[in-house]
C-alpha cells in the first residue's frame, strides 16, 4: 500500500496530456494544489521511501561514474506513460538538486531541448535538438542543460 501523495494519475482535460506519477522521497507539486501549496516540494507532505531497487541502481550510477558521488538523488519520480502521453516544455523545478538524471526503461523515445521551444500540435514539440532516449539510457542534466533551456517529451509512440 502506498502512501496517498506517492501515486498520482493526471487529470485527463486534453487528449496525451499527462502521466502517472509515483514520487518516492518527497513530494513534488507540479501546480498549486488544493491546500494552496505552491508547484515545488511540499516538506509536510511524506510519500514512500526510494525502493532498495532504485537505490542499487543509484549506487551503480556512482560507481560506474555516471553520477557524481557528491549528488547522490534522495528523491526519485518515475514517469509511466501511455501512447500518445507527453510533457510539455518545461525546465525543471531548483528544489532539485543538479545534477538529475532520467532513466529510460519500457521504451525508447526522444527528448527535445532547446531555449525556445514550440507547441506544434497536441503532443507535438519544436526545439533546436532531439535527444534518442533507448531503452537503458541514462541521460544526466546539469549546467544550461537543466537550467537554461527547457525540455519536452513529445507524444510516445508506445507506453513506456
Amino acid at each position: 500500500q502506498l502512501r496517498e501523495r506517492t501515486y498520482s494519475e493526471p487529470r485527463k482535460w486534453m487528449r496525451g496530456k499527462g502521466r502517472v506519477t509515483i514520487q518516492f522521497g518527497c513530494c513534488y507539486n507540479y501546480a498549486v494544489d488544493k491546500s494552496g501549496n505552491p508547484p515545488g516540494i511540499v516538506r509536510d507532505e511524506e510519500v514512500d521511501p526510494i525502493p532498495p531497487l532504485f537505490k542499487a541502481a543509484i549506487h551503480r550510477m556512482v560507481r560506474w561514474h555516471v553520477l557524481p558521488p557528491s549528488c547522490i538523488p534522495d528523491s526519485c519520480i518515475v514517469n509511466i506513460y501511455e501512447e500518445g502521453n507527453c510533457i510539455p516544455p518545461h525546465i525543471d523545478h531548483h528544489d532539485f538538486l543538479r545534477p538529475f538524471c532520467t532513466v529510460s526503461v519500457l521504451s525508447e523515445c526522444n527528448i527535445i531541448f532547446g531555449s525556445n521551444l514550440k507547441i506544434l500540435g497536441p503532443g507535438e514539440f519544436g526545439g533546436s535538438t532531439a535527444i534518442p532516449l533507448p531503452m537503458g539510457s541514462v541521460l544526466i542534466l546539469n549546467g544550461n542543460g537543466a537550467d537554461v533551456a527547457k525540455h519536452s517529451v513529445p507524444a510516445v509512440p508506445s507506453k513506456r
